[in-house]
C-alpha cells in the first residue's frame, strides 16, 4: 500500500516562482492549494495543471497583507490534514509590520 502524495499550499501562486513550484509539484502528482490576491490567474493556472496532470488544484483567493485573509489561510493550514507542505512565496511588497515586528513564541 502506498502513501498518498501530501498536499501543497503555495502562497503567490498565481505568477513567479509560486506558478512554478505549483507546475513542479503538480507533475510530482501533488494535489495543490494555490492562493494568491489575483483570482483570475489562480483560476487559469488551476486549470492548466488538472489538464496537464491530472491533480486536483483549489484556489484561494487572499491578500496576506490583510490579516483576516491572512488568518483565513492559517487557519486551512493548521486544520486541512491533508496539507503537509507549504511553499510561502508571497508577492511584495510585504507590509512593513512584518519586518519590524517582534516574533511571538509558541508556549506549547
Amino acid at each position: 500500500m502506498t502513501t498518498p502524495l501530501p498536499t501543497v499550499l503555495i502562497t503567490g501562486a498565481s505568477s513567479g516562482i509560486g506558478a512554478v513550484y505549483a507546475d513542479r509539484f503538480a507533475r510530482r502528482g501533488h494535489d495543490l492549494v494555490l492562493a494568491a490576491r489575483d483570482l483570475s490567474r489562480l483560476d487559469a493556472l488551476a486549470e492548466r495543471l488538472r489538464a496537464d496532470y491530472g491533480v486536483k488544484a483549489e484556489v484561494l483567493q487572499a491578500d496576506l497583507a490583510d490579516p483576516v485573509q491572512l488568518a483565513r489561510v492559517e487557519a486551512l493550514l493548521r486544520d486541512d490534514a491533508r496539507i503537509g507542505v507549504l511553499v510561502n512565496t508571497p508577492a511584495p511588497p510585504c507590509p512593513a509590520t512584518s519586518w519590524t515586528s517582534r516574533p511571538t513564541r509558541s508556549r506549547s
